[in-house]
C-alpha cells in the first residue's frame, strides 16, 4: 500500500506540472485498476477512507492528464 501511496502521488505531482505521456496516462489507468481491487480488502475504516481519497487523486490526475494531452 505505501507503494502505492508513493506512485499515486508521484503521478499527481507530474499531472499537476504538465502534460503526461502516453506511458504516464496508462499508468494511472492501471494505478486506478489496482485501488478498485485492493479497497474492498482493507478493513480498517481510517485506511479506506484514506485509500478512497487517493485512489479518488489518482482519477483526477488522470482526467488532468488527458485533457493536458489534447
Amino acid at each position: 500500500m505505501v507503494l502505492l501511496d508513493a506512485d499515486a502521488y508521484g503521478y499527481a505531482s507530474s499531472a499537476l506540472k504538465g502534460p503526461l505521456d502516453e506511458q504516464r496516462r496508462a499508468d494511472l489507468l492501471r494505478l486506478t485498476a489496482v485501488f478498485e481491487t485492493v479497497l474492498p480488502a482493507i478493513d480498517d475504516e481510517y485506511a479506506t477512507t484514506y485509500y478512497t481519497r487517493v485512489r479518488d487523486m489518482v482519477v483526477l490526475a488522470a482526467e488532468i492528464g488527458a485533457l493536458r494531452g489534447k
